[in-house]
């Protein structure tokens, strides 16, 4: 009998496993777009090169790395316009249509080179559904005790996808790479497809039955009414509030979560990530002899792996807030010290050659330093910070402002580094961040193992 009963309390107690498969199902479409936002470092060497077929100059393949952006921004507008009205998961599976046909014009790209700039321009869309959705399901259905480490690996397999880009984008040409990655997608849209609804999402649309039916599923165990509880009143409080574009403003919770989370994408954006990501075996081909470029950028895409993984293990330990403003505090000491470096080489007589290593060493630092904060924790805050009736349209505009902020951080890197110096990039991504950990100190709350109405209560209170 003693038995019985353990193994019923056992039981009870639920598992955590099926939230893991449901949130790496839903990350699958990362991966993939980490494919797309990764497609360009081993990609655009080869456009320049004679194995392309057409002739495109140096500023036409900046277009070509910088369109994508541009996609985001629509996509910005359109997936956050959907996902309260056909669901989380009825979106998420519809990335999966712009990242097979973009995937499907780098592959008949041979025919144009229109079809470049067509192919990134659909990816971004796909990614701007990425960036903004899938956060939104993380936080949803995940327990508050293992939300931040889940919320985590949304940059992790990212990561995982640029490695696979600059790994198979280096070693085939293009048009087999292509149609390598095109066949993703549609192995995303069978795995993800048998995937649970968000209960929070089930909630808003009064369909309670179901979303006590999904809690069971994402839980495993049979009594879930004390947590459904819990949830309805959450919700059903959040949804009593207005869900218009102004009360982004006008609400005090929806303006200090806007505040806190537009400048942190701001920040994040102004470290040179994508930059690096996009240019990585361009700048490494123009900085250091000590590895090959596509090498180099491999070894990169490892270490920024290997950082994410740590951030996932130390994330529900130290806390968000901790971990950005060290991040940012890394961050600006490595990119001063590459703009130094820099300096040296194109406005002095110092001789810098026999330390070409020092670029490669500051960009390992500095990945590490992104990535176990920046790069972690801003995309897991993006599902913890914003009420219910207002998430869609919050992630719609954080979107927006990633989507600019990562074409404008992305060009300046281009335009300043070939026409004044390497250096001036880098002072100014220092200098981004030097200001983005005071940011951090002085306003970024910490959510750690919080409820997303716990934190929208501690929110009103400041």
């Amino acid at each position: 009998m003693v038995a019985k009963i353990v193994v019923e309390n056992h039981q009870e107690s639920g598992k955590t496993w099926p939230q893991y498969l449901a949130v790496l199902s839903a990350l699958f479409a990362i991966f993939n777009s980490g494919i797309h936002f990764g497609w360009p470092s081993p990609s655009v060497p080869k456009i320049l090169s004679e194995e392309y077929v057409f002739n495109v100059t140096v500023e036409e393949a900046s277009y070509i790395t910088i369109i994508g952006p541009v996609g985001d921004l629509f996509g910005s507008i359109i997936y956050p316009a959907i996902v309260d009205r056909i669901g989380r998961k009825n979106t998420i599976l519809l990335i999966a249509v712009p990242q097979i046909l973009s995937m499907t014009m780098i592959y008949l790209s041979f025919y144009s080179k229109i079809l470049l700039y067509a192919a990134r321009f659909t990816g971004g869309l796909a990614e701007a559904a990425c960036f903004t959705i899938i956060p939104l399901y993380i936080g949803e259905v995940c327990e508050p005790r293992i939300r931040g480490r889940l919320g985590s690996l949304f940059s992790t397999v990212l990561t995982v996808g640029m490695l696979a880009v600059n790994v198979v984008g280096s070693y085939l040409n293009m048009h087999t790479a292509a149609l390598i990655f095109a066949t993703l997608p549609v192995l995303f849209l069978i795995i993800f497809s048998q995937m649970p609804e968000s209960p929070s999402y089930l909630i808003m649309k009064s369909k309670v039955v179901e979303a006590e039916d999904c809690l069971r599923k994402l839980r495993r165990k049979e009594n879930v009414d004390d947590e459904l509880k819990i949830l309805m009143n959450d919700v059903n409080r959040q949804m009593s509030e207005p869900g218009r574009y102004r009360d982004l403003y006008t609400i005090k919770s929806n303006r200090l979560a806007c505040v806190v989370m537009f400048t942190l994408r701001i920040i994040q954006q102004f470290s040179g990530v994508s930059a690096f990501a996009l240019y990585m075996q361009v700048l490494f081909d123009k900085s250091t002899t000590i590895l090959p470029k596509e090498t180099a950028s491999i070894t990169i895409c490892i270490i920024q792996l290997i950082s994410n993984l740590t951030g996932v293990l130390v994330v529900d330990r130290t806390g968000r807030k901790p971990l950005l403003v060290l991040s940012c505090i890394g961050c600006s000491l490595t990119l001063f010290f590459e703009a130094i470096y820099f300096t040296l080489q194109d406005y002095t007589v110092v001789e810098v050659s026999n330390f070409d290593y020092l670029p490669l060493v500051g960009i390992v630092v500095f990945t590490v330093t992104f990535t176990v904060g920046l790069g972690n924790v801003v995309n897991l805050m993006i599902g913890e910070m914003f009420s219910s009736s207002i998430k869609a349209k919050a992630s719609c505009l954080m979107n927006v402002i990633f989507a600019i902020t990562m074409t404008f951080g992305t060009k300046f890197f281009q335009y300043t580094s070939d026409t004044i110096s390497m250096c001036v990039p880098f002072y100014v991504y220092g200098i981004c961040q030097v200001l983005g950990a005071v940011f951090c100190v002085v306003y970024v709350p910490e959510t750690k193992g919080k409820t997303l109405e716990e934190i929208q209560l501690k929110l009103k209170e400041k």
